[in-house]
């Protein structure tokens, strides 16, 4: 392997790195503020596929409720009182009661032909999805469907696969030095 070669992977590994140091301290300030930050689309489909489908992770930021509008994407709980979070567009801002709230949409049109029933209000409100990070939720327990200590089933295996690359790829030699010469 060439020594640029070498440096593009190098610095790849740095930046791996550095991403999940900032999505881990993005993470960590989220939990701490009382705002779940990533989300895995557990429906199928998704009521806003294509958009967000089945398997994907929205990561989820806590805006300003006054900031939202037509066209933000939000995450709030069901407002009938159902257990789970829904993910969907904002399509209009209404006045409830002398207070902001706003009428939702999912995008897929089979599943989501109308405008929800309901309004969601502040106390609903989520967060605002900034992201979508297609596929990444299929590593999660909730689409296996394991519950309790199963749950770290699938996060143990990717660990254990990652470590197993790492030690795999280790030079037996334990040094750096240019194939061929000895």
């Amino acid at each position: 392997m060439t020594t640029s070669v070498k440096r593009v992977l190098r610095l790849a590994e740095y930046a791996g790195t550095a991403l999940l140091i900032l999505v881990s301290a993005f993470a960590v300030v989220e939990y701490v503020t009382g705002t779940q930050p990533f989300y895995v689309v557990t429906d199928n489909p998704s009521s806003m596929s294509p958009a967000i489908s089945y398997g994907d992770v929205a990561v989820i930021y806590r805006t300003s409720f006054s900031s939202l509008g037509p066209g933000s994407v939000i995450a709030f709980h069901d407002p009938r009182g159902n257990p789970g979070i829904i993910v969907h567009g904002v399509v209009a801002t209404l006045s409830c009661a002398g207070a902001k709230c706003l009428a939702t949409k999912g995008e897929n049109n089979v599943t989501n032909p109308t405008t929800d029933p309901w309004n969601v209000t502040q106390s609903n409100y989520i967060g605002q999805v900034i992201l979508v990070v297609p596929y990444v939720g299929y590593v999660s327990p909730a689409l296996w469907g394991f519950n309790g200590v199963y749950a770290l089933l699938p996060i143990a295996t990717v660990v254990l696969v990652v470590l197993l690359v790492a030690v795999l790829q280790q030079d037996p030699r334990g040094d750096d030095r240019k194939e061929g010469l000895q």
